[in-house]
Parts: C-alpha cells; sequence; structure tokens
C-alpha cells in the first residue's frame, strides 16, 4: 500500500490549526471512556495513534497519558509533528504507514481520528492496530459519512457520491485539487458495520454528549442541528445513516 497524489490543497486544508477548543473536548471524551473501561487513570495509559497528522492530538494527549506513539505515512506532517512537539519527552512519531510499524509494545487505547477515508485497506490496517493493543485495550475510531452530501475534506457537494474518474474531474473543474484518490475510501453506515463486523471484536456506535465539540467528522459548526441529530440518533439508531460522521469504540476483548 502506498500513498496516492498527496494534494497541496488538501495539505492546506489538513494544516490548519485545528481549534484547540475541539482538540481537548475529543480528548477529554477519550480520556472518560478509558478511564471508565479500563479502569486506569490517564498516567498509565499508552496511547497509539494512527494517521496522527500534524501531532495535535497526540501532543495534547501526552500532557494526561504515560506514553503516546504517532503513526503518519505523510512526510510533511511527520515533520511539522517532529518538530511541533518541542521537549516533550513521552511522544514519539514516525513516518511510516500502519502496517509497516513493528514493536513488542502492547497498548491501552489507540485512535484513530477520521483517517479510515485514506485506507484502501482499512481492514487490515485496523486488524494492525487492534494486534498492537492490550487484552481489553479500546480503540476510538471516528469517520466521515460517505453519504454526507458535503464532501468532508474539499467541502465540494456530493463529491463522495461519484465514481473515482468523475469525483477527479470534478475536483480539477473546482481547482482544489487533481485526484480525489487519497481521500476516496470513507465509508457508509452500513460499509462501516460490514467492515467491523469482519473485525470480529465487539464494538458499538457511541453517541456522544450534544455539548461535544467533536462529533466525529467536524466541530460545532450547525450546533443546533448537531444537538437535535444527537437526540433523534439517540432515539433511533438506525438515523447513524443520515449522520455526517461516525464514532465507533472497538474493544479487544
Amino acid at each position: 500500500m502506498k500513498l496516492q497524489n498527496f494534494e497541496q490543497q488538501y495539505f492546506e486544508f489538513a494544516g490548519k490549526l485545528v481549534d484547540q477548543i475541539v482538540v481537548k473536548s475529543t480528548i477529554n471524551e477519550v480520556l472518560k471512556i478509558a478511564e471508565n473501561r479500563l479502569h486506569k487513570s490517564p498516567k498509565q495509559l499508552k496511547v497509539l495513534d494512527v494517521g496522527s497528522g500534524f501531532g495535535l492530538y497526540s501532543i495534547e494527549f501526552s500532557k494526561y497519558v504515560n506514553r503516546v506513539v504517532g503513526i503518519e505515512p505523510v512526510k510533511e506532517a511527520y515533520q511539522y509533528a517532529d518538530k511541533y512537539k518541542k521537549n516533550r519527552k513521552n511522544v514519539f512519531f514516525y513516518n511510516m504507514f500502519i502496517q509497516e510499524f513493528q514493536t513488542n509494545e502492547k497498548f491501552d487505547l489507540a485512535i484513530s481520528l477520521t483517517t479510515i477515508e485514506h485506507m484502501p485497506e482499512a481492514e487490515i490496517d485496523m486488524q494492525k492496530v487492534l494486534s498492537l493493543l492490550k487484552p481489553g485495550g479500546i480503540l476510538y475510531l471516528t469517520a466521515p459519512n460517505k453519504l454526507w452530501p458535503v464532501e468532508a475534506h474539499y467541502n465540494l457537494p456530493f463529491l463522495s457520491y461519484l465514481p473515482l474518474p468523475l469525483a477527479n474531474i470534478y475536483l480539477k473543474m473546482s481547482r482544489r485539487g487533481t485526484s480525489y484518490e487519497d481521500s476516496s475510501y470513507s465509508k457508509t453506515y452500513f460499509g462501516l458495520k460490514k467492515l467491523l463486523n469482519n473485525l470480529s471484536y465487539k464494538y458499538e456506535f457511541f453517541v456522544p454528549s450534544p455539548n461535544a465539540a467533536y462529533i466525529g467528522c467536524g466541530s460545532n459548526s450547525g450546533i443546533n442541528i448537531k444537538k437535535l441529530g444527537i437526540k433523534l440518533i439517540k432515539r433511533f439508531p438506525i438515523l447513524w445513516i443520515l449522520s455526517k460522521g461516525f464514532i465507533v469504540i472497538i474493544i479487544k476483548k
């Protein structure tokens, strides 16, 4: 597996610093889940960040946990993260795909934040991540919904609906890129469930608090719609089909 057509436009999009409120809200949520389910204090946790990007989440995590390892295949993003971590001694970044990562270390918690849509071999990648967890460990996964009308990376209506050749033409015409391939592996609700079922581990779709700044894909934009959507999904889980993004907790039993 190799990275295809990493776009400068996407790099500029991803390189914008995420709102720190969103970063901290996500980390607080994940740490609460880990504490409740692993019965460990944050200071005991070893965390694996899959697709760590520019390192914002890994570095913030390192303030609360024992150790963080971030795996990032894009060289420019890895270099930024490695420089941005400064003198933090408990966070480490590696420039490689998760399939290439080799270690005898086992982790309590893994996070994969909107990375699955960049994985042409997502099932193999997720199996690799789960193999790196301790028994009882948790994978916290978020993903955009392929059926959400506005595509999450390029902000173009219905881009993710199109076959790749047409998506590439659409992207070129919009002048936002030349190839959609790297971001084209997002899943529908049922597509994600199929992948999760193939992993053969216990999992659940997690409904966050209506006040959470981060809800799987995106931030606090459209906050009233978000709150209504969360209430409706709690009552009628089938409405995950229409959600902007998904949050899944996978437990290695």
